[in-house]
C-alpha cells in the first residue's frame, strides 16, 4: 500500500489550472488506459501517481486524480501495458 506523501496531498489541493501545469512540467507519462467513454493517462509526478482523465468525445481533460494506492495500479497492469517502475525510481529512495 502506498501512502499518499505529503506532495501528493498538496497536488490535490491545487485548482484544476495548477495540477495541470505540474503534470505539464514535472510528470512523466507511464501508461495509458482506454474505457469507452475516456482515456486514462497515468503520470509519475515526483514520488507519487497522478491519472489524467481526457473525455474521447470531447478531447478534453475532465479531472486529475492521484492515485492513492498502488492496487490501484493493477489495471494498468493488467492491460499489459509496460510499467517498470523500479527502472524509473518513482517509489523508494
Amino acid at each position: 500500500m502506498l501512502k499518499l506523501s505529503e506532495k501528493a496531498t498538496e497536488f490535490e489541493q491545487l485548482p484544476f489550472a495548477e495540477q495541470a501545469t505540474v503534470i505539464w512540467r514535472q510528470g512523466r507519462p507511464v501508461a495509458t488506459r482506454h474505457l469507452p467513454d475516456f482515456r486514462l493517462h497515468l503520470y509519475a509526478v515526483d514520488r507519487f501517481f497522478v491519472e489524467m482523465w481526457v473525455c474521447r468525445r470531447r478531447f478534453v481533460v475532465t479531472l486529475f486524480r492521484v492515485i492513492p494506492d498502488t492496487d490501484e495500479l493493477m489495471p494498468y497492469i493488467d492491460e499489459k501495458v509496460p510499467v517498470n517502475l523500479a527502472r524509473r525510481n518513482v517509489i523508494g529512495p
